[in-house]
C-alpha cells in the first residue's frame, strides 16, 4: 500500500485535494459521521481524480486506468465461468490458468489476483489489485477446495447479475484509493480505533449509495477482449463515480 505522503505528490497543487484531506482528517472519529459528511469525502475523492468522465474512463493520471484493466479481467473470467455452465476448470483454462486441480481455493484465488492485476508499479494498480483481492475474498469465503469454489461462484452468479459483482469491485476500488491517500497518516495522527471507524462509515455510505444504482449495462455475450468489454466497464466505472459525483 501507499503512503499519504506519495500520494499527495501525484496531485501537489490542487486545492480538491486539500479540501479532501481536510474533510476526511475532520471526521476521523468513533462518533457517527453524518451522511452529509460521507457524501462529502467521496465528491471531493471524485473531484481530485479528476471527474467521473475523465476518471471514469480511463483518463485521469490518477486513477480509473488500473480499475479498467481488472474490472475486464474479472469480468473476462467471471463471464467464461457462466459461459461454460459454472464450470471452474473450463473457466480458468479460458483465461490460461492450468494445473490447478490439485490446488485449494486460496491457491486459485491467489492465481486469479495475479491474472486480474499483472504488475504493480503505481498507486492506481496497488488500489485496484487489493480491491481485486478483496472481491475475489468474497466471492471465495469459507471455501477449501476448488469444489466449494465452484460451488459458491454459482450460488452468487445465480443470485447477483455480473454486472452487480463488477459494481462491488469498484465500491472496493474507491475505498481502497481513499486508504491509500489517508490510512497510515490517519492512524498515526487520530489513532487505529478513530481511523478504522472513519473507514467503515465510508465503506458503509459506498455500499447503500451503490445499491441504488441503476443497472443498465448488458453483460451477456460480452467480448471481454474487444471494444465491447473496454466499454462496457468504463460506462460501469463512469456511472459508479457519478453517484458520488459533487458539482459544487
Amino acid at each position: 500500500m501507499g503512503t499519504s505522503k506519495s500520494y499527495s505528490a501525484s496531485v501537489k497543487g490542487q486545492p480538491q485535494w486539500g479540501e479532501l484531506s481536510s474533510e476526511v482528517t475532520r471526521n476521523c472519529t468513533t462518533a457517527k459521521i453524518p451522511t452529509d459528511n460521507l457524501r462529502n469525502i467521496t465528491g471531493k475523492f471524485v473531484r481530485v481524480v479528476g471527474g467521473s468522465k475523465r476518471a471514469g474512463r480511463g483518463n485521469s493520471r490518477i486513477a480509473g486506468r488500473s480499475g479498467i484493466r481488472n474490472a475486464k479481467n474479472i469480468g473476462r473470467f467471471l463471464g467464461s465461468f457462466s459461459s461454460n455452465g459454472g464450470n471452474l476448470s473450463e473457466a480458468l483454462k479460458s483465461i490460461g490458468l492450468t494445473d490447478l486441480k490439485s490446488k485449494s481455493a486460496e491457491d486459485i484465488i491467489n492465481h486469479l489476483i495475479e491474472y486480474c492485476s499483472g504488475p504493480v508499479s503505481t498507486i492506481d494498480d496497488s488500489a485496484a489489485k487489493e480491491a481485486t483481492r478483496r472481491l475475489l475474498e468474497e466471492l471465495a469465503a469459507g471455501t477449501e477446495t476448488a469444489e466449494d469454489l465452484e460451488t459458491s461462484l454459482k450460488s452468487t452468479l445465480d443470485s447477483e447479475s455480473l454486472e452487480e459483482v463488477i459494481i462491488k469491485y469498484f465500491s472496493y476500488y474507491v475505498l481502497e484509493h481513499l486508504s491509500i491517500m489517508f490510512y497510515e497518516k490517519l492512524v498515526e495522527s487520530k489513532g487505529k480505533t478513530e481511523c478504522s471507524s472513519l473507514f467503515k462509515q465510508i465503506k458503509d455510505f459506498i455500499n447503500s449509495s451503490l445499491a441504488e444504482m441503476n443497472k443498465t449495462n448488458s453483460l451477456d455475450k460480452i467480448d471481454w477482449g474487444g471494444d465491447d468489454g473496454d466499454r462496457v466497464i468504463k460506462n460501469i466505472q463512469e456511472d459508479v463515480l457519478k453517484v458520488f459525483e459533487d458539482e459544487n
